[in-house]
């Protein structure tokens, strides 16, 4: 990530969460919650004026590939509005019914934000090619096109913006919301050239590109549905946590090897279990001890709660 957009979102942390230690990962909740908060705000500040501007030179120009971008644009409002409501669900203490806690509300909320692209995205291709059949004329405006141009620029901040904090916080739904910033950014390029094609009566490209930001929109919706539906099921745990698991594993002296480690993530909260071997002749009471440290190691590692059991040493 570009350095000067790193140091933006580094100044807005300290700026509204007054926070000036910049962690590359966040694993305390109320802090992961904070952080996913400050995207979501600066989401719906920045969408609503950029929705604003582009239903105002939609309705001025009669261009549904801009009407269709303000209405991408604007939904972007609701899916920060999603992302709000299931931190803030997510981060529910665990209850009797839900004895792992409510972090997969996150990913449910980020099929949530994918089903209302896929919906949006097929409103406007169905409009836009109705609008090509009749050849619908459109307003032409370089002024127009410069200011799309300049929107396509501010969402792909906006897009950094969110990848950096959902990186960070390791949130599929913050990561969600950045690729529909993404492609509303797309989006508005596309806008920008149906435009100034408008302008000189090509006014079959206006309806043409409706669909290409339908499809865009569509294909984005579908993509994030299958990675939040994976994540739903089950999905093996990446390396960079085994790594963590193993090293402080056999840093506790005792411990020989480990393996048939587990891992179930419920969003900023995970369930880990793994047997460790030790010397078979090791006291019971001994090798206990052991099991108990590694699951503080690991515990102090990783926001999680830890199982170990524990095997002898074959010869």
């Amino acid at each position: 990530m570009n350095k000067k957009v790193k140091s933006i979102n580094n100044y807005l942390i300290a700026l509204f969460l007054k926070e000036n230690d910049f962690p590359l990962r966040v694993t305390d909740p109320q802090l992961r919650k904070k952080y996913a908060y400050l995207e979501a705000w600066v989401s719906i500040v920045g969408n609503l004026v950029l929705a604003a501007i582009k239903i105002f030179f939609g309705l001025t120009l009669n261009s549904i590939s801009l009407m269709a971008d303000a209405i991408h644009t604007a939904s972007d409002v609701l899916t920060s509005i999603v992302v709000l409501l299931g931190f803030k669900f997510s981060s529910s203490p665990a209850d009797e019914k839900h004895p792992y806690g409510h972090g997969r509300i996150e990913s449910l909320a980020t099929l949530l934000i994918a089903a209302m692209l896929i919906v949006v995205g097929v409103q406007f291709g169905q409009t836009s090619w109705s609008r090509f059949i009749a050849n619908t004329p459109v307003k032409g405006s370089f002024m127009v096109a410069g200011v799309m141009v300049v929107g396509a620029i501010f969402k792909e901040w906006m897009a950094q913006f969110s990848v950096d904090l959902g990186m960070r916080t390791n949130a599929s739904a913050l990561m969600a919301d950045a690729m529909h910033h993404r492609t509303d950014g797309i989006a508005s390029i596309l806008v920008a050239i149906a435009i100034i094609a408008s302008r000189y009566g090509y006014y079959r490209v206006d309806a043409i590109f409706g669909l290409g930001v339908s499809a865009l929109i569509i294909y984005t919706g579908i993509n994030i549905i299958a990675e939040s539906a994976s994540r739903l099921i089950g999905e093996a745990p990446d390396e960079e946590i085994l790594k963590v698991i193993e090293k402080c594993a056999l840093s506790i002296p005792g411990v020989c090897s480990i393996h048939k480690v587990n891992v179930h993530d419920y969003g900023d909260y995970k369930e880990i279990s793994l047997h460790i071997q030790v010397e078979k002749d090791m006291p019971l009471i001994k090798a206990h001890e052991i099991s108990e440290q590694v699951e503080r190691a690991i515990e102090a590692e990783t926001d999680s709660n830890v199982t170990v059991h524990i095997e002898p040493l074959r010869s």
